[in-house]
């Protein structure tokens, strides 16, 4: 590559730039519905070799991709760089500009709706193969097409109906109604299976994947848990309007645990949410990705903290629950491409009316909302309905597509709302684990029923109902003896408790689960939940003073029947 000028005396001035040929033979804008990114598709010439390869334009703009890209043997002439760089863009002259489309999910193709999935896109015509799709390498499984023929749709959508039948009502109808609401566009909530080894929850929630691409089975799941933050975050960005699986939440009771919570945390609430972190790029802020599929996630034992399990339901798999037969059954289904086609069926079915779809669904789940509103915390009846609503659109598709018949629909349809009510209801005891004032009562508890600790009357001895109190009878069977740490005194229907004392004991009882919160911040928390009787209103304060064993103390005023009732 050379450069020719003219010099002032009107001579030729010949200057050599490279010992290697170049020109950008693509121009490719790639677009995730949020940022355009711009690469170049280049082939050079070096000696005998010709080399083909795509950079960013920010890297070809640099020039530094010269030597990592085409070896020690290519050669610019000091101080030429710039100027090589505009001889490639000139002697490339017009370059094809192709779009390329780096996620998953729903786009308007002109005055059409159409479903990106890797190869292609689906419409109302079915799978098509002019538009280019370019998914990262952990979502390059998402592929899915509709049947030509009507007959082989409906065989494919009854082949995922079977997913009913592989485990009680309470887990299949949420987990088959997951997979299809993904479809639907955003959702504010993830799905948890929770289970010891061998329940099988890894490979039900392979099955769910597998509607959206035969090859992601167990061992193929796009997203894990040992993957890192950033990772996750980005691949729950690009798998848009589809479920997700993030396998594996596994805590071991180290030191990583910390970190693993942290990951948790931070994937679920950004989901959740529907908003990312902010970054940097270069000098400039960059949009936030937040996951923008619905995220279907395993592991022995529930992430911890309030906030954040609000923004999971928790389905809970046992041992012996999950028909083996049943699960062979799907997991062939899957693996022969019948699910993938079943949701290819409905993706097809979504394309011609999204827009009313996606309308009558919202419209479904305020009502059903409204139904569930006051039933758990407040971010859960919305998932719920959100759940619910989901799978009466995929019944409706069903039964026009005619593979279930009005009969069938009205059956599923009420047993899913049954199903759909148990799952609401069964999300109470992770919320009350999770809750550090219900959980510090319920340590309490533990710790008087174990003997480490006690209640003692007013006057610092033996109350009415001793055993219920910490005290244990004496051997020769008169009178009864306090057993551990006094931790308050019981007053009629009160309780007062030692803020300090009560509070190291719940600690201890916690071990090495820990209760992550300060005394001062439990007993706002405590206040909160209603769970003071009362508060030194004129010192502003929580705690009230009173009078105990003969002497005025600063105590804790809780009523009996929360201490005994609760969780």
């Amino acid at each position: 590559m050379i450069r020719r000028e003219r010099s002032a005396g009107g001579r030729a001035k010949v200057t050599s730039l490279t010992n290697f040929t170049a020109r950008i033979v693509r121009d490719l804008l790639l677009d995730d519905d949020v940022d355009l990114r711009r690469e170049f598709g280049l082939e050079a010439n070096v000696g005998d070799s010709k080399v083909s390869f795509v950079l960013s334009a920010r890297e070809f703009g640099q020039m530094g991709w010269v030597l990592n890209r085409l070896g020690p043997q290519a050669i610019i002439r000091p101080g030429q760089q710039q100027q090589v760089r505009a001889a490639i863009q000139w002697l490339s002259r017009r370059v094809p500009q192709e779009r390329i489309f780096t996620r998953l999910g729903w786009t308007k193709h002109g005055e059409n709706w159409i479903y990106l999935i890797e190869g292609g896109a689906i419409g109302t015509d079915g799978f098509r193969r002019d538009l280019q799709v370019q998914l990262p390498a952990a979502l390059a499984h998402y592929h899915v097409e509709p049947p030509i023929e009507l007959i082989e749709r409906i065989r494919a959508v009854r082949a995922s109906l079977r997913f009913l039948a592989l485990a009680p009502d309470r887990i299949s109808f949420p987990l088959l109604a997951a997979t299809y609401r993904a479809a639907l566009g955003e959702a504010d909530f993830s799905i948890f299976v929770t289970g010891q080894t061998g329940a099988f929850k890894t490979s039900i929630a392979a099955v769910c994947q597998q509607h959206f691409g035969a090859e992601m089975d167990a061992s193929h799941l796009p997203g894990n848990f040992a993957s890192t933050a950033n990772a996750l975050e980005q691949l729950a960005f690009a798998a848009k309007d589809s479920i997700m699986v993030v396998d594996d939440f596994v805590p071991t009771g180290g030191p990583a645990d910390g970190a693993l919570q942290s990951l948790a945390e931070r994937l679920f609430r950004s989901a959740g949410n529907r908003h990312g972190r902010s970054r940097m790029g270069g000098r400039q802020l960059r949009p936030p990705r937040p996951p923008r599929g619905l995220l279907l996630a395993t592991g022995e034992e529930v992430p911890g903290g309030q906030s954040l399990r609000a923004r999971l339901l928790v389905v809970e798999l046992r041992a012996g629950e999950v028909d083996r037969m049943v699960l062979e059954e799907c997991q062939n289904a899957a693996y022969s491409g019948l699910l993938a086609a079943a949701m290819g069926t409905f993706l097809c079915w979504l394309a011609g009316c999204y827009d009313q779809v996606r309308g009558e669904h919202l419209d479904r789940v305020r009502e059903l909302h409204r139904e569930y509103a006051g039933a758990a915390h407040s971010r859960l009846p919305g998932a719920v309905a959100n759940l619910q609503s989901g799978f009466e659109m995929w019944l409706q598709f069903a039964n026009e597509l005619g593979a279930v018949n009005d009969l069938e629909r009205f059956d599923l349809k009420e047993r899913g709302k049954r199903a759909f009510r148990e799952l609401l209801d069964l999300q109470a005891p992770y919320h009350h684990a999770s809750d550090l004032a219900l959980r510090f009562i319920s340590l309490l508890r533990a710790a008087l029923a174990t003997g480490r600790a006690h209640v003692a009357n007013r006057v610092g001895r033996m109350p009415e109902s001793p055993a219920t109190w910490g005290w244990r009878p004496k051997p020769s069977g008169r009178g009864s003896i306090p057993q551990g740490t006094r931790i308050g005194w019981v007053a009629g229907s009160n309780l007062f408790l030692d803020p300090e004392v009560s509070y190291l004991v719940a600690k201890q009882m916690a071990g090495a689960d820990r209760l992550p919160i300060s005394e001062q911040a439990l007993r706002h928390r405590l206040h909160q939940h209603g769970l003071l009787a009362s508060r030194d209103a004129g010192r502003k304060m929580l705690q009230v003073r009173r009078t105990l064993e003969g002497r005025p103390r600063q105590v804790l005023h809780l009523r009996i029947s929360d201490l005994l009732h609760i969780c």
